[in-house]
């Protein structure tokens, strides 16, 4: 009796081993112990995300059961084994209570097996299977083998089964003899020496694999080694890595096993992810390193915005490296993930590793291979990778204790700016007497401060200055019912010469002096009148300008040949001379540019229109304004200024009649009249002011100022 209820306990409990729940179930939430996790994600909408890229790219087949992701090319019948293993990867991590993949997961690893270069062992899979017509490309990729093995291992933490653990260690015993060198340099695969791929390095990998076998000493040496050699492959000047690189550290540019451009395409775009995952589960300095010399190019040439990230080659006749796609062409999740991830580990990334989210979470996979909207294979499985890496949800489930558990907060969101709403419809700004917020209506989630209709002026203790704080919905996927009915979503803020919209000829100018401080992609534009007769209102030129924290003042070129060169045009719309453009100009506008959405401010205090010699254009000659005070938040000369001593307002540098108005913080109207200036002085103790805080405005047709004043 003792021995029946002895087995019969055995065997429950084998099955109860089996079906074991995931033990670190999606969303796991974990702050990485290094790095900069992002801690605002929507986690429904991840799991929506992946149920999407489930249905799209996961296959399974009734024949033994197994399963297999769709690659490349979106093609039915191929699967490449890089594919496998991701689809392995994404298995382990979503899996949850309520949704569990293991069952996925067996079959991911079935096919595997299937295939492997060693039939039905865990092994290398041979990289390139034809499912129509059977035909292999014998040999690993070493890449795949690697990813491989981190899904076994996580898997076996997942769901507690011992024989992944096994395998993994087979796998990583096979890949030292196939897919390493004897100096340790990573090999392309099993079958291939020679051209050296950066994005097959994968640190944390190494780290982990030297833990699971009690061989730290050669998985340490082994990312020494290999990040080296990425360094010396990466370009001195940008810190671009190449796709693949040759024995003297050179691009590949021809051959098999290259992209065909020098510089980073579609292989590379993944290296700073991998580096960024070994900083941020062992915080291991070389990967930063590799990181850190890439970002602060990146950063710039994408404007602080992970959308704007692209595949980069080098211009023989430019001498640097340029964009191989359109400013606004479409956002591709291998480079705005991949690459984006370079911010992982800077010192100081900004807001940028908020916007890789942002750009992720909006990009979604096609629903089915021959879908016409959404991304194909490689860049939305690349999009589900990063996206749970950079939101805390791909951990080292191996070692868990190093990472700190978090409750997700909420984007960046807009808040009123600081300051006094100004509401006086005759205050002038920078010479511009019209001006006005404005944003869509379209109930997708544009929020904006100021609201659509009022005054984007505000008055604090330094005057007035332009003030916008926003968060933008994305645009509708091209091909959507809502991008044929137009329904994309605006904001922003405009500045015109006068209220009757006139049109002024700004031929003379060659420069606009701006003193800013932007988040998000904030760009300004000139309302020309060309866009909007040809129907292109939208399609203005503009500058892009770059985030910062504190105020810069920029002198904007407009000059060039026989367009602009630093106010592009977006490649949808007609593109002109700049002569044309700055014949026929009634004002600016201010607005966000992120196709995928997100935060965005700005706040302008000066901004002034220059000719060549650096002088005021003559459009203030025009509008009859003196250039020398066109700002009502603060006098450059230091020749108007207003102050209150015993009672008395002191006027300086005023003459004659001005309009004297007294505001309350809220910019209420108080008490308004026309005074003579020519004494300089004006009691305020008759006024019988209420207690508090009063604003004072004065203003006449050539000067303005601001003071507040307590009673």
């Amino acid at each position: 009796m003792f021995r029946i209820i002895t087995f019969t306990l055995f065997i429950l409990l084998g099955v109860f081993h089996a079906n074991a729940a995931p033990q670190f179930p999606f969303p796991q939430n974990k702050a990485y112990p290094y790095g900069h996790t992002y801690k605002n994600a929507n986690t429904a909408k991840i799991q929506s995300a992946f149920e999407t890229w489930k249905g799209a790219w996961y296959t399974e087949s009734n024949a033994g059961g197994f399963a297999r992701i769709i690659s490349p090319n979106d093609s039915a019948e191929i699967s490449v084994s890089e594919g496998i293993a991701y689809g392995m990867l994404l298995m382990v991590y979503m899996s949850s209570s309520q949704k569990d993949y293991k069952s996925e997961f067996d079959k991911l690893w079935g096919y595997w097996k299937k295939y492997a270069v060693s039939a039905n062992s865990a092994t290398g899979m041979n990289w390139h299977v034809n499912n129509k017509t059977g035909n292999v490309v014998s040999g690993s990729a070493t890449d795949a083998d690697i990813d491989a093995a981190v899904a076994l291992i996580m898997a076996s933490k997942q769901w507690g089964q011992e024989s992944y653990l096994t395998d993994a260690k087979n796998l990583i015993s096979w890949m030292k003899s196939n897919d390493f060198m004897g100096t340790k340099l990573i090999r392309a695969g099993s079958n291939w020496d020679g051209n050296f791929n950066p994005s097959y390095v994968s640190p944390a990998a190494f780290k982990l694999f030297g833990q699971v076998t009690n061989d730290a000493s050669y998985w340490n040496d082994a990312i020494t080694v290999n990040n080296n050699r990425i360094k010396q492959c990466q370009d001195k000047e940008t810190g671009i890595m190449p796709d693949w690189c040759d024995a003297s550290n050179k691009p590949v540019t021809s051959g098999a096993v290259s992209t065909g451009i020098r510089g980073l395409n579609y292989d590379a775009a993944r290296t700073p992810w991998r580096m960024a995952w070994g900083y941020a589960w062992y915080g291991d300095a070389s990967s930063k390193e590799v990181n850190d010399k890439f970002f602060p190019w990146i950063n710039k040439v994408s404007y602080g915005n992970a959308s704007y990230l692209t595949s980069y080659e080098y211009s023989n006749s430019q001498g640097k490296y340029i964009n191989l796609y359109d400013l606004a062409g479409a956002v591709e999740s291998v480079f705005s993930g991949g690459v984006g991830l370079a911010a992982f580990s800077a010192d100081n990334p900004g807001n940028y590793v908020e916007t890789i989210y942002e750009t992720l979470i909006n990009n979604p996979s096609k629903t089915a291979i021959d879908g016409k909207i959404g991304e194909g294979y490689f860049s939305a499985t690349i999009n589900m990778l990063t996206l749970l890496f950079v939101t805390g949800n791909m951990p080292n489930l191996y070692d868990i204790s190093s990472h700190q558990s978090f409750t997700p907060g909420t984007p960046t969101m807009p808040t009123p700016p600081t300051g006094t709403q100004n509401t006086e419809s005759s205050t002038s700004f920078a010479g511009f007497n019209v001006w006005g917020a404005f944003s869509d209506k379209l109930g997708t989630g544009t929020l904006m401060y100021p609201d659509s209709g009022t005054s984007p002026l505000y008055i604090d203790d330094n005057g007035v200055s332009l003030k916008a704080s926003l968060r933008i919905a994305a645009e509708p996927m091209y091909g959507t019912q809502e991008a044929s009915d137009g329904k994309y979503p605006f904001a922003g803020v405009m500045l015109g010469f006068d209220k009757n919209d006139s049109y002024y000829d700004l031929s003379d100018v060659d420069f606009i002096r701006i003193r800013a401080k932007t988040q998000g992609v904030m760009r300004l534009a000139l309302l020309s009148k060309i866009t909007l007769d040809v129907g292109e209102e939208g399609g203005e030129p503009g500058y892009w300008f770059h985030p910062s924290d504190d105020f810069k003042t920029i002198d904007i070129p407009l000059t060039g040949g026989s367009y602009f060169d630093s106010l592009m045009v977006p490649p949808w719309a007609s593109e002109y001379s700049g002569a044309e453009y700055k014949q026929s100009v009634r004002g600016i506008k201010f607005e966000p540019k992120m196709a995928k959405g997100g935060y965005a401010s700005i706040e302008v205090t000066e901004l002034t229109f220059l000719n060549a010699a650096k002088q005021p254009a003559k459009i203030y000659a025009d509008l009859d304004l003196d250039p020398e005070h066109l700002y009502t938040n603060f006098d450059r000369g230091n020749k108007v200024s207003l102050s209150v001593q015993n009672g008395f307002l002191r006027m300086n540098g005023f003459q004659g009649d001005a309009k004297f108005t007294i505001l309350d913080l809220n910019g209420k109207v108080l008490y308004s009249t026309v005074v003579n200036t020519d004494s300089g002085v004006l009691p305020l103790n008759h006024l019988n002011l209420s207690k508090g805080v009063s604003i004072v405005h004065l203003q006449n047709a050539k000067h303005s100022a601001f003071i507040k004043v307590q009673q």
